[in-house]
């Protein structure tokens, strides 16, 4: 029951959407033939709430809380509105298509008329898959790359020179287990016994001592 409207909420929950338009100044251009050139692009799909909330709450603020959208990009592009203004370089945003949700729709006839029209379209739902992906690739590339380094470290001293309770020790344990720690055990006393069996070479000045 919500005591401002004076009914229940509906249970349906969805998001306030919303598109931003932005046209920027092209700085990598400058000194080429298309030097002054200003591009535009939609980002579409772009959520008010982080978090899904009531249809009826959604609708309000749709209707209401434009101003509030407004200041939220705002923010978000304060730098680029700053470097526009300091050095006379064009960038604006404009705020489009503010609507209540359960889910972002796609107007994929629209999209192709824009494109058409030479504006880059961008979905902010793709933009947040491919940010999270990155991140996981991230995040993959720095585990191989630890456990690659404590691989190494368990190869050259052994798993014994871990001390007990310490960060390198819970991650043999818990990246490695039991089989590969002693795998790397063995192949660690194999190289020490190689090592051991290399026939001494002497050199010129051992030989004439004999």
């Amino acid at each position: 029951m919500c005591p401002v409207l004076g009914h229940e909420l509906d249970k349906k929950k969805g998001n306030v959407f919303y598109d931003v338009k932005i046209s920027y100044f092209r700085n990598d251009l400058n000194g080429t033939l298309f030097e002054g050139q200003v591009d535009t692009r939609i980002i579409k799909g772009k959520k008010l709430f982080d978090h899904p909330v009531s249809m009826d709450i959604g609708k309000i603020c749709a209707r209401l809380c434009q101003d509030r959208i407004r200041e939220k990009v705002r923010r978000h592009y304060f730098t680029q509105l700053f470097f526009s203004e300091y050095h006379g370089r064009h960038f604006s945003f404009e705020i489009q298509n503010v609507r209540a949700e359960r889910r972002e729709s796609r107007d994929l006839m629209q999209d192709l008329e824009d494109i058409r029209n030479g504006i880059q379209i961008v979905h902010a739902s793709d933009m947040e898959k491919r940010d999270s992906e990155n991140k996981r690739e991230r995040r993959r590339q720095a585990r191989e790359s630890a456990v690659r380094r404590l691989e190494k470290k368990l190869l050259e001293n052994g798993y014994e020179s871990l001390e007990k309770f310490s960060v390198d020790r819970r991650h043999a344990d818990k990246w490695l287990g039991e089989e590969r720690i002693a795998e790397l055990e063995q192949m660690r006393l194999e190289k020490e016994k190689e090592r051991r069996e290399q026939p001494v070479q002497l050199s010129l000045f051992d030989m004439e001592v004999l």
